[in-house]
């Protein structure tokens, strides 16, 4: 039986997949912007039937069955503070209760952690369906593995500092003399003060954007390290796509990292964190940032590296740990597929 779903798309390379590779047997009919809005207003009054998928969120689908899926709880609402207003948490359930909501379906556990802690799902069936990654551009390995590699991130919204690029310019500071074969490429936008520690190392490339395309083509093939000690990121979509090339991470314990990385890569404990471990908001996240850069993150960066590099051996280890979690169950494409399938079917039954 082929399933038709009306798809409401993210631009996010985590979406994407859907797309580019759906579960077999399903068809996306796929709605954006002011025509979706429109889409979704025309058949609340003439009910449809087929099923609508929301892409990281919630739209309001009166009369229409639906499941959505979510990086976190911050997805419902316009801002951090609104999650800690009853009047916030009161509009975000009602969006949950428009409609008839099939499932929930947060990327991870501590997705699923942020809505249990702040809204009642009490009625709503909630499965976690992780994040994968797929490409059609071929996957080709070099035989020179000279980069560690850092991205995301603009100083204009304090992202580059709450994802640790300070931190990590300064290790590499640290290190570049004792590793003179391999470079530091940052594909990020950081403050003044940093580009001109940056100029000081030859070792050290800062680009302001990179294609994607470009990124798994050419960087991750010769990428040894991904460093991303992020106080903020709920997902680290860049960690998952580069484990699927064997490039190791070292990332911090926010959110889903453990979860993600577990022993494949090396995990750095980091004094300011954007949610809590309880699963709840950290208001003063961007005050206790600013106390930054902090030693132990550069510390702990310093250490994760430098293991890596001296070691081979050691490195081809959690190399191919990397590769093996990220392309097995429950991160594989074909598994994320087959359990979407049978949340469509179980929606539509």
């Amino acid at each position: 039986m082929n399933l038709v779903i009306d798809l409401f798309p993210s631009p996010h390379p985590i979406w994407k997949t859907l797309l580019e590779k759906p579960p077999q047997g399903v068809t996306y009919k796929v709605w954006r912007g002011f025509k979706g809005k429109a889409y979704l207003l025309f058949t609340s009054i003439f009910s449809k039937r087929r099923l609508v998928h929301f892409c990281n969120g919630v739209k309001l689908a009166y009369n229409r069955k639906w499941i959505a899926d979510m990086e976190s709880a911050k997805v419902l609402f316009k801002s951090y503070s609104m999650m800690e207003n009853p009047d916030g948490i009161a509009a975000a359930q009602e969006r949950l209760e428009t409609g008839e909501c099939a499932a929930l379906l947060p990327l991870t556990r501590a997705a699923r952690k942020t809505l249990e802690r702040i809204l009642n799902l009490k009625r709503f069936r909630v499965k976690v369906i992780y994040p994968t990654f797929y490409t059609n551009i071929k996957l080709s390995y070099s035989g020179k593995r000279d980069l560690i590699v850092f991205i995301g991130g603009s100083y204009l919204n304090m992202s580059f500092e709450a994802k640790g690029g300070r931190e990590v310019i300064l290790a590499w500071l640290e290190l570049h003399q004792m590793y003179p074969d391999y470079k530091l490429l940052m594909i990020t936008n950081p403050s003044q003060d940093y580009l001109k520690l940056a100029k000081n190392v030859p070792s050290i490339q800062i680009i302001s954007f990179m294609p994607r395309e470009k990124i798994l083509s050419e960087v991750y093939p010769r990428s040894k390290v991904i460093l991303l000690p992020s106080m903020m990121d709920t997902v680290g979509y860049s960690v998952i796509e580069a484990m699927n090339y064997g490039v190791v991470p070292v990332v911090s314990d926010h959110f889903a990292f453990p979860e993600i990385v577990g022993d494949s890569g090396f995990i750095i404990k980091v004094p300011a964190k954007l949610w809590r471990d309880d699963g709840t908001p950290n208001m003063n996240f961007y005050e206790e940032l600013a106390n930054g850069p902090f030693d132990e993150i550069r510390e702990r960066v310093v250490d994760g590296v430098h293991v890596l590099l001296s070691d081979e051996s050691l490195w081809e280890q959690y190399s191919n740990k990397a590769y093996e979690k990220i392309t097995n169950p429950p991160f594989s494409i074909n598994f994320r597929n087959a359990q979407l399938k049978e949340v469509y079917e179980s929606a539509v039954a």
